[in-house]
């Protein structure tokens, strides 16, 4: 696991090992602000099926936060978001890029037994205004491919 600030408790989900909301959110907020700079930032959230994968394996979210960190960049912001939610923020990433992650975090976590795993991918787009628009915008992909069964979804 990375030796980074996400290790801090104040800024670590404890059951993850990843960040947390108030870590997300700080970080986020500062960065979709980069967009306006030409910048690029993509966001993939992912969702499991938590209550199923945490019930069979006690060690399954501190498990599947370690792989989700080995598989992503150290500019990447990994956060647990509850409910069977981890969002990643693609820093410097275009939607092509975002696809490559998303396609090496499936396989990397499709081994961990979660069932049912979907992403939904979003990129910032210069008429975004608020930082609420880019996570709605990955929030509809990612309803998309859960109603459709699960795999990836841009928006």
């Amino acid at each position: 696991m990375r030796d980074d600030a996400t290790g801090h408790p104040a800024l670590t989900d404890h059951p993850t090992g990843l960040a947390n909301r108030l870590h997300f959110e700080l970080v986020y907020s500062y960065l979709f602000e980069a967009g306006d700079r030409g910048i690029a930032l993509t966001v993939l959230l992912l969702s499991f099926r938590a209550d199923e994968f945490e019930s069979s394996n006690p060690e399954a979210l501190r498990t599947l936060g370690e792989r989700i960190q080995d598989t992503t960049r150290t500019t990447d912001l990994s956060g647990h978001l509850g409910h069977g939610r981890i969002i990643i923020l693609l820093f410097g990433s275009n939607i092509a890029g975002a696809l490559i992650a998303a396609e090496r975090i499936e396989d990397a976590v499709g081994e961990l037994g979660l069932g049912r795993v979907s992403i939904g991918l979003a990129m910032y787009q210069p008429d975004m205004k608020d930082p609420s628009e880019l996570l709605e915008t990955a929030d509809r992909a990612l309803r998309v491919v859960e109603e459709a069964g699960g795999g990836v979804e841009l928006a």
